[in-house]
């Protein structure tokens, strides 16, 4: 928390010295050298992580509004900020996650199907492991409105039910599939073990819940994935599998 109110705070322009006595003001570092220590150390990874968004951002930051027909008379609408001519670029604090990417893709793939005639690109930036920095690259799909449409009706199924799409485990599996591993479910299980502790998830499926839990049958209703004969292989596929084919590390 307390380096992401840092990288806020330098992203709009504000004095590094301002940054870190503010932060200490607020009291939430520890005390003498221990604290002035820490929160230098903060600093310099968020100098570094704002350093970074500046180089990939063009001219001032704009917006756009978004006004999409998905059919079935529906539309999405809403407002893109900030824009950077044709560029989203987003900076966390955080080590950058399945949340982070995910975020990036969708507003990428909404101005797509918003603005086809402009060539967007969007960038996520955030920490890596072991204090890294590490960023990402994307190219909206080739049919954004295809995936959109796709996006909203995994959204509407989430609404009606919690679905067996945990963010980290469904990205593990669909990364297994993207290089042809024909067992999912080991990298799937590993990073299962750690989120599934999540008090989400222990809500809807209770404490320790194997991920053989989430290995149902796709329903008839449910749209059909060549490959998939599981409801989060399914799921993980539609939902992870254009962004993956999208994404680059830069």
């Amino acid at each position: 928390a307390v380096g992401e109110r840092m990288l806020d705070d330098l992203k709009i322009g504000r004095d590094p010295d301002f940054v870190i006595g503010a932060e200490w003001r607020r009291g939430t570092l520890p005390p003498g050298h221990l604290g002035w220590r820490q929160a230098r150390e903060i600093r310099g990874e968020a100098i570094e992580l704002a350093t970074a968004a500046r180089t990939l951002q063009r001219g001032e930051a704009g917006a756009l509004d978004i006004d999409v027909d998905l059919g079935a008379a529906r539309r999405l609408t809403g407002t893109v900020a900030p824009l950077w001519q044709d560029r989203t670029v987003t900076v966390t604090y955080s080590k950058l996650g399945a949340k982070h990417r995910l975020q990036a893709w969708v507003t990428l793939v909404a101005l797509a199907a918003g603005a086809p005639e402009r060539e967007w690109e969007a960038y996520c930036i955030g920490r890596g492991p072991r204090n890294t920095m590490q960023a990402m690259a994307y190219q909206p799909p080739e049919q954004p409105l295809s995936v959109l449409r796709d996006l909203v009706a995994i959204y509407d199924a989430g609404r009606r039910e919690p679905l067996p799409l945990p963010l980290k485990t469904s990205l593990e599996w669909a990364r297994a599939r993207q290089f042809d591993d024909p067992v999912p479910e080991r990298g799937a299980d590993s990073e299962w073990r750690w989120e599934k502790d999540g008090a989400e998830y222990v809500e809807v499926w209770g404490p320790s819940a194997p991920l053989a839990m989430l290995l149902d049958a796709p329903r008839p209703d449910e749209v059909a994935v060549p490959g998939e004969n599981t409801r989060l292989g399914a799921y993980a596929s539609r939902l992870w599998r254009p962004l993956l084919d999208a994404e680059r590390r830069i």
